[in-house]
């Protein structure tokens, strides 16, 4: 329960009081303590108060008016520096939050008043009351948009709602091919695999990929290529075969759903996972990998911005320090680390993230919220960026010991605006359905009664060189022939038909050649001439007359099959009652 005004003035000591009783002039600063605390309790609870708030200055206004309507009466500096801007002077020429133990506070520490009780800034319960009838509400917070974004030297946007859309397929047909290599430790994709990632990227990377000259260069790296082999494996649809990545069931049922359920899924699998911290990301910070619990857990984290995104209009840029500030104006706090002197920049002890200055919002909240935005919400579709080379874009861990030599803290220090799109509004289930806006084709084919498919018009976008890949074999750039074989292996794998015999009618003027229905009606029918059964165990049995008498008698006819003289099969659903059934024929099993 929040304390009243006495209650805190009595834990004072006399100078701080008679310190206070300089902003009543007319009130006596002599006496008793139990005199000077009646005497400001009275003062305050009383007419004078409402005078000596109109005294204030517009910051220390703010300050009483956001105690006083705050549900608990508590002032916050964070916050409030969050949603200003800047602090109140608390004391007489000074910005400090509180100067009780060392004189000369301001009028405004006659509202505010610090409570040993909750270890914290607030202002009484009885004053509370009184000032509610003549302090005003606080300003209604709101995070600043914009329809358009400032003018800025080498300011880089990236629409990625389409992007996403497209790239999710590539990166599943990619996988169905066998073609992403990744660790078999750590499940990550190495340098090569990087590459042909990065040429399947709609438009490329985020950021070009540049070679080092001196290893001791820091190197933005992949961003995008990254994030799609780590998204896919937690969202459940590929898993590492050997070295090499292979498209699980659901990843296959995939192939053929929409490209928009799909992202949604992923970043709803993502959002749970404690398998990866994406703060690791973050290279320049050392130490996150010690012994003990070093970070805090992740999905606290994501959720508490995934949270504040609810909050973003959709449509409309915002800048990413106004968003980080609202997330400390609005309490949406997180930690990233349990003990910050753990982690550090080049050196454990000198370069310690736990000394002031170093390990604040600004280095860990911030750098892991845009590393979360950056590499994983746009890499999905649901922010759309703007941003800067991260060299030399920030400039707020120039004073840490260590940083002298970085051109950057983290790859993510460019991000300077993002935009939450219609399609990240539906992937974090602010909106009940999704509908892509129609693209218009820009590429045009010729399919030929021989089976082949020419390029005539346009190019292809990644995906759809992807496409015919998977059912025709390339001839020569831009030409194609479909393939028998490779069809049958794509149905048998799950890959509807249809979807190729839709991008052939859609990108060329002509009907499609009778010879070309035929290919497609044909693999369509034999793909699915057979269909795999239910997993079943071959059972050798000693001699041929005891597999005889097993298949022919009433107890176990109906449960096996015979496949061979002295072979049996029972589907692995049946195995127990078969084994059950033999003991009354006389026969054990053995493993």
């Amino acid at each position: 329960m929040s304390p009243s005004l006495r209650e805190i003035l009595s834990s004072r000591t006399v100078a701080d009081l008679k310190d206070l009783l300089i902003h009543l002039p007319l009130v006596p600063n002599s006496g008793r303590k139990d005199d000077l605390v009646a005497r400001i309790a009275e003062s305050m609870l009383g007419p004078a108060a409402k005078a000596i708030w109109s005294g204030l200055d517009e910051m220390q206004q703010a300050a009483v008016s956001e105690a006083v309507h705050h549900p608990a009466g508590e002032y916050s500096a964070r916050r409030f520096e969050a949603t200003y801007g800047s602090l109140p002077a608390f004391r007489i020429g000074g910005k400090k939050v509180s100067a009780y133990d060392r004189g000369g506070p301001s009028a405004l520490c006659l509202f505010i008043h610090y409570s040993d009780g909750v270890r914290g800034y607030l202002v009484p319960a009885d004053l509370r009351e009184h000032l509610k009838n003549f302090v005003p509400l606080p300003k209604t917070l709101s995070l600043r948009s914009a329809e358009s974004l400032p003018e800025e030297d080498g300011l880089i946007v990236r629409l990625t709602e389409r992007e996403a859309l497209q790239e999710v397929m590539v990166m599943l047909r990619t996988i169905e091919q066998e073609k992403i290599q990744v660790s078999d430790k750590t499940a990550l994709p190495g340098a090569a695999t990087l590459r042909i990632l990065d040429e399947k990227l709609v438009g490329g990377d985020f950021y070009p990929v540049i070679e080092k000259r001196d290893k001791w260069d820091q190197q933005i790296g992949p961003i995008k290529a990254f994030a799609w082999p780590l998204l896919l494996q937690v969202g459940g649809l590929a898993q590492r075969s050997g070295t090499r990545l292979a498209l699980v069931p659901a990843g296959v049922k995939a192939l053929s759903a929409k490209p928009a359920d799909i992202l949604r899924g992923l970043w709803r699998k993502w959002s749970k996972t404690t398998s990866f911290d994406e703060f690791s990301r973050v290279d320049e910070i050392k130490g996150q990998g010690g012994k003990g619990r070093v970070m805090t857990a992740v999905v606290p984290r994501r959720a508490v911005i995934a949270e504040a995104l609810g909050e973003v209009p959709v449509g409309r840029w915002v800048e990413f320090d106004d968003f980080s500030r609202f997330m400390r104006a609005t309490d949406r706090l997180f930690e990233v680390a349990h003990d910050p002197w753990r982690l550090y920049i080049v050196d454990r002890e000198y370069g310690s993230l736990g000394y002031e200055g170093s390990g604040g919002w600004n280095v860990l909240q911030e750098r892991y919220m845009a590393t979360l935005l950056f590499e994983y919400a746009a890499t999905l579709g649901i922010v759309d960026l703007a941003y800067v080379d991260p060299a030399r874009a920030r400039n707020d861990f120039r004073g840490m010991w260590g940083a002298d030599e970085l051109a950057f803290l983290s790859r993510y220090d460019g991000l300077r605006h993002f935009r939450l799109t219609q399609l990240g509004a539906y992937v974090l289930g602010l909106a009940d359905s999704y509908q892509p806006a129609a693209i218009e084709g820009n590429v045009g084919l010729s399919v030929l009664p021989s089976l082949q498919v020419n390029v005539v018009r346009g190019s292809l976008a990644a995906e759809q060189s992807l496409l015919l890949d998977t059912w025709a074999e390339p001839l020569q750039p831009g030409s194609w022939r479909l393939d028998r074989a490779k069809a049958i292996a794509a149905i048998d794998k799950g890959h509807p038909i249809a979807e190729l015999k839709s991008f052939l009618e859609g990108s060329d003027d002509m009907p499609l050649p009778p010879p070309v229905e035929s290919f497609i009606a044909q693999c369509e029918r034999n793909g699915k001439a057979l269909k795999t059964g239910a997993a079943a165990v071959l059972i050798e049995c000693r001699d041929q007359e005891i597999a005889d008498a097993i298949a022919a008698h009433k107890e176990t006819a109906s449960l096996c099959m015979r496949a061979a003289p002295k072979t049996l099969v029972v589907r692995s659903e049946h195995l127990k009652k078969f084994r059950e059934r033999l003991s009354v024929l006389g026969y054990g099993m053995a493993a």
